[in-house]
């Protein structure tokens, strides 16, 4: 399962890396390698960027016919997600 860091906006989505612990390539490799399970519950700031991130696992998760989940979703990840009408595709 790959673990989203705890502080996630713009500089650290568009870095290629899924965690300071992790060099070993980039956020669709790594949601690859974990079977596109996504753990977000130590999300704790983050910006639209995450969401776009989320989205863009799950175009490319769909792409390897398979299905991206998202495990423990904070409650304001899924209040922006509303906002930005794209709750029905990554939450």
């Amino acid at each position: 399962m790959l673990t989203l860091p705890a502080k996630l906006d713009h500089s650290q989505a568009s870095s290629s890396k899924a965690s300071s612990r992790s060099d070993a390539g980039s956020w669709v490799e790594q949601a690859r390698a974990a079977d596109w399970q996504v753990d977000a519950s130590q999300l704790k700031a983050f910006d639209s960027s995450a969401l776009a991130l989320l989205l863009d696992l799950r175009r490319s998760a769909m792409t390897a016919n398979a299905k991206l989940a998202i495990h423990h979703a904070p409650a304001r990840l899924t209040q922006l997600a509303t906002l930005y009408g794209v709750s029905e595709l990554i939450i």
